[in-house]
């Protein structure tokens, strides 16, 4: 369905999602829960930072987009599943999508089966957005799948850890919860500040640093976070 602004409203019920093109422009994947988007403020905060990033005018407001999130779980019968938002440059001005799915079949499993996977290219400005030029992310993914993993864990040129393809990583040593700084590059994850948020108001130790593989060997619980998963344990 075709709307003003270029925009395309899809239905998604068996799970495949439209093909965004590579280049400038900015995502939100987050969950629908009980037919709603949740956490969808947050969300659109990022993403509304990631259009000015990039110069793109919004294609929408969020009642907007939150409505036609809605209204799309309710007409597919999409209970618990994922909603996608997008936004990119179009020759004839700013093209975006919204999209309702069912759940990805990683969000069923009860833990993450991980390995390491490849290095990251140099940070770039504007990983504190959900950019669109994520190709190393998808290859790293894909390769990742192929070899039976659910993730992988991601490093940069120099073998600190960063983040999952599609995930923030926390790890316990020494009863402390541990996680790449942003320093170290990682998207600034809205269930990653969550998570940070609610353990620190629990009084639990916390620290964000600079670690390597050997960290994560020795660590006694590994968990991936992300909006869709919230947080799971990981089998390395």
């Amino acid at each position: 369905m075709k709307m003003a602004g270029n925009g395309m409203v899809v239905a998604s019920p068996s799970g495949g999602m439209i093909e965004l093109p590579r280049g400038p422009g900015v995502f939100e994947t987050l969950l629908v829960c009980a037919g709603a988007p949740v956490f969808f403020g947050d969300h659109w905060a990022r993403f509304v930072a990631g259009c000015r990033w990039h110069g793109l005018d919004l294609p929408a407001s969020p009642e907007e987009v939150g409505r036609l999130a809605t209204l799309l779980a309710r007409e597919n019968s999409v209970h618990t599943g994922v909603l996608r938002f997008a936004a990119w440059p179009g020759e004839a001005g700013v093209e975006w999508t919204v999209e309702v799915g069912p759940p990805r079949p990683h969000m069923l499993r009860s833990d993450f089966r991980v390995g390491m996977g490849a290095s990251l290219p140099p940070a770039m400005a504007d990983r504190a957005f959900k950019h669109l030029n994520r190709g190393p992310w998808l290859e790293a993914l894909r390769a990742a799948r192929a070899a039976g993993w659910d993730e992988a864990v991601l490093s940069d040129e120099a073998g600190r850890i960063v983040e999952g393809c599609v995930s923030n990583i926390f790890f316990v040593r020494d009863d402390c919860l541990h996680t790449p700084s942003l320093e170290a590059g990682p998207l600034p994850g809205i269930m990653r500040g969550r998570v940070l948020a609610l353990a620190r108001a629990m009084g639990w130790a916390v620290r964000e640093g600079v670690y390597s593989g050997e960290d994560l060997e020795q660590a006694s619980e590994v968990w991936f976070s992300n909006s869709l998963i919230g947080l799971r344990p990981a089998v390395l």
